[in-house]
């Protein structure tokens, strides 16, 4: 299980606490900090965070290491993508091997050209790779019409399963920015093929009563629940008091 954090600047830590809205879940707090907040040390110490998450996520010394981890918000207002992109972006730090984040967040509407275009590609081996944004040595963004290309009818459990088998022939490790977890089946039913599931939660909006029913039909579909994000919490100390932190 991760840590209870906060990712994104500001950051603090406090292992002993417990998450306000997923009891025995710890959590990972993501911050954004006042506009008289000096940033260089908090940016550094977010990273850290990240870092740390990322470790334990990834590890090998886990008693099931994860190579493919769902971060899904539980409201559709909770800001999910920087925050893959940034773990993609350290993960590709920490290790040679090959990385990808991947936008698996909707279905591409039929006619859309860049789905049309994706699906009609000969498909063979690195078809993935060479679809996607190749943005350092070792690690690539994937968009949603690429991850979904071939699938007309939206995504089933076989299918998936068969996509994300390609990508772990392609990819080490796979970070995937999924659906709404508290819409839908959707993304439970892309937790259940993956490794688990990271929640985000977005500070003073997301229910306490919502984020728990979310987390028990995790629990439900037999999803590995890894931990929650708490996104976008602000803190308000002047830069001062942070310079003698």
């Amino acid at each position: 299980m991760s840590t209870f954090v906060k990712l994104l600047p500001p950051v603090t830590t406090d292992r002993t606490a417990q998450s306000p809205y997923l009891h025995g879940e710890p959590t990972l707090e993501v911050g954004k900090a006042a506009p008289s907040t000096s940033f260089g040390a908090l940016d550094s110490f977010a990273d850290e965070q990240i870092r740390g998450l990322v470790r334990q996520l990834f590890a090998p010394g886990w008693p099931k290491p994860c190579r493919q981890v769902v971060f899904s918000p539980v409201d559709a207002t909770a800001e999910v993508a920087a925050i893959c992109n940034r773990v993609g972006e350290i993960l590709a730090e920490e290790v040679s091997a090959a990385i990808c984040v991947v936008d698996a967040t909707r279905h591409p509407a039929r006619g859309d050209a860049r789905a049309s275009q994706a699906s009609a590609c000969e498909k063979h081996f690195g078809a993935l790779r060479d679809l996607s944004q190749q943005v350092s040595d070792n690690l690539w963004l994937m968009p949603n019409d690429v991850f979904f290309m071939g699938n007309e009818s939206g995504p089933s459990a076989a299918w998936l399963r068969a996509r994300l088998a390609e990508l772990r022939l392609e990819f080490d490790f796979t970070v995937l920015h999924g659906p709404v977890a508290g819409a839908g089946n959707e993304a439970a039913l892309l937790g259940a093929t993956c490794d688990g599931v990271v929640l985000v939660l977005q500070a003073n909006h997301t229910r306490r009563a919502t984020a728990q029913r979310v987390k028990e039909n995790l629990h439900s579909a037999n999803v590995r629940l890894l931990g929650a994000v708490l996104s976008e919490r602000t803190f308000p100390i002047p830069s001062a008091i942070y310079r003698w932190l």
